[in-house]
C-alpha cells in the first residue's frame, strides 16, 4: 500500500474523497508551518481510514449490522479529550475518536519512519473501536483482581495486533501491499513488544501490550484469518 504507482494512488485518494473519512484537526493543536510532509502524511491517513471504512463496514454488513465509523482527530503534542488528557496515538471509547499526532512520536522513538507503520498504528486504534462498538466478548476481571486486569488488558491490545492483521489482509488482496510493507508491520510489532528493553521504563507496570512474539503471532493469526472470531484472544492462549 505504501508504494502505490502514482495512478493507483490518485484513484484511491479520490475514493477516499468520495467516502469522506472523518479528519478534523483539533483547534488545541500548536500551529505548525504546512509543508509537503505534513500533506504526504494526511493523505496517507485519509487513504488508510477510508480502506479500514472498506473493510469493517462489508465485514459488519456480513454479520447483520452497520459499522459506526470512528472521527480521527489530529493534534500536536497533548490533547484534552473525554478519556483525559493523551500524547501520542490513542482510542477513545468515550467518544469514538482516534486521536493522533501526524509526527508519529511512538515511532521515532523506536526509529520506525515507514509508511506503513504509520498505517498500522493507524489500524490498531480502528480495531479499539471496532472491539467498543461490537461487543467483542472479553470478561470482566473480579474487583480488585489487578492481575486478571492486565491480562484483560493485554488480550484487548493482542486483538487490536490481530484486527490490524486482518484489515492488512483485506488491503494485500487488491494488491495494494508488498512483502517489505509486512515486514516492516512485524518489524514495527517486535520493536513495541514489552520483553524490549527499551519499552520497560516506557510502559506502565499494570498495562500490558504482549512479548513481540505474542505481537507478531496475533498480527499473522489476523493476515490469515477472515472473521473476527479469528482474534478470539480470550479464548485462544496467548
Amino acid at each position: 500500500m505504501v508504494r502505490l504507482s502514482l495512478v493507483t494512488a490518485s484513484l484511491i485518494a479520490i475514493v477516499a474523497w468520495l467516502h469522506g473519512p472523518t479528519i478534523c484537526e483539533a483547534a488545541e493543536a500548536a500551529p505548525t508551518a504546512a509543508n509537503a510532509g505534513d500533506d504526504d502524511v494526511k493523505h496517507l491517513l485519509s487513504v488508510v481510514l477510508a480502506e479500514t471504512e472498506d473493510f469493517w463496514g462489508a465485514t459488519f454488513k456480513a454479520g447483520g449490522s452497520t459499522y459506526e465509523e470512528p472521527k480521527l482527530v489530529l493534534f500536536t503534542g497533548f490533547i484534552a479529550t473525554a478519556c483525559g488528557s493523551i500524547s501520542g496515538t490513542s482510542y477513545c471509547a468515550a467518544d469514538h475518536r482516534i486521536y493522533l499526532d501526524p509526527a508519529f512520536p511512538e515511532l521515532r522513538v523506536i526509529g520506525s519512519t515507514g509508511d506503513f507503520a504509520k498505517a498500522l498504528i493507524l489500524a490498531r486504534e480502528v480495531g479499539h473501536h471496532v472491539q467498543n462498538i461490537s461487543g467483542v466478548p472479553h470478561p470482566d476481571a473480579p474487583d480488585g483482581d489487578q492481575q486478571a486486569a492486565i491480562i484483560r488488558s493485554e488480550q484487548g491490545e493482542l486483538q487490536a495486533d490481530c484486527f490490524a492483521g486482518l484489515w492488512s489482509r483485506y488491503v494485500q488482496d487488491q494488491h495494494l501491499l508488498e512483502d517489505t510493507d509486512l515486514t516492516q508491520a512485524r518489524g514495527l510489532l517486535r520493536a513495541l513488544g514489552d520483553d524490549q528493553p527499551a519499552n520497560a521504563s516506557r510502559n506502565s507496570p499494570a498495562k500490558r501490550y504482549g512479548t513481540s512474539q505474542q505481537r507478531v503471532r496475533w498480527f499473522d493469526r489476523g493476515l490469515a484469518g477472515r472473521a473476527i472470531a479469528d482474534c478470539n484472544t480470550s479464548a485462544d492462549p496467548l
